[in-house]
């Protein structure tokens, strides 16, 4: 079972969307921007995502500071999102906190899991 943590704006929108393209293989927790960075760095947890406007600052700072800036990425920004491709090099490169807008959730979630469950394989 891969373990995902979810914070930020539409946590609750990110674990079920998280869930459904999980089918079965991913669980995702809901907790907060500390209890989720500290879960990944302890390996309670495999991964972390975290949304806010601009899925930098909010989603990703206590993530840095935890975890440190070669573990984490942002997947987009307002009026952006990232091309699968990269998402997928994100995955494969080992990044295991991802920063998203939380107008992309529903964009960025379900290919990002997919990544996750493609490496996992």
């Amino acid at each position: 079972m891969i373990n995902v943590v979810v914070t930020g704006m539409g946590k609750e929108r990110i674990a079920q969307l998280v869930q459904e393209t999980g089918a079965g293989l991913v669980e995702a927790k809901a907790k907060t921007d500390f209890e989720a960075a500290s879960a990944v760095k302890s390996g309670k947890a495999d991964y972390y995502i975290g949304a806010c406007q601009s899925g930098a600052g909010g989603a990703l700072g206590v993530a840095n500071a935890i975890l440190g800036s070669a573990e984490v990425v942002r997947l987009s920004g307002v009026g952006t999102t990232a091309d699968p491709a990269d998402v997928r090099a994100a995955v494969e490169a080992g990044k295991r906190a991802f920063g998203i807008s939380y107008s992309q959730i529903d964009a960025i979630v379900p290919v990002l899991i997919g990544a996750i469950l493609a490496r996992a394989e």
